[in-house]
């Protein structure tokens, strides 16, 4: 594994002791004590989802013919736009 980026973290001095101490007990230099906190905490992060839909207003981005509404009948709008053009998706649970 190569190293190639510096990190620069600024921490007031008794915080940084606490950090050699700790790395002390550990067996650890600093650099190598910090590196293992950074790997264990990207390995246990959660995976990122692909596609996350951004926004939890739908009123509005969707032309639906009606004068107001809230984002459960815009998406039963959409829904029975979708249906329409593709009854094979009828069986589909749609949220």
């Amino acid at each position: 594994m190569r190293m190639s980026m510096v990190l620069t973290v600024r921490m007031a001095p008794q915080k940084l002791a606490q950090l050699d101490r700790r790395a002390a007990e550990l067996g650890r230099d600093r650099c190598g004590y910090v590196r293992s906190l950074i790997e264990e905490d990207l390995k246990s992060a959660p995976k990122v989802r692909k596609r996350v839909f951004a926004s939890g207003d739908l009123v509005g981005c969707v032309a639906t013919g009606i004068k107001s509404g809230d984002n459960a009948i815009v998406r039963k709008v959409i829904r029975e736009r979708v249906l329409a053009r593709q009854p094979s998706l009828s069986s589909l649970k749609f949220s």
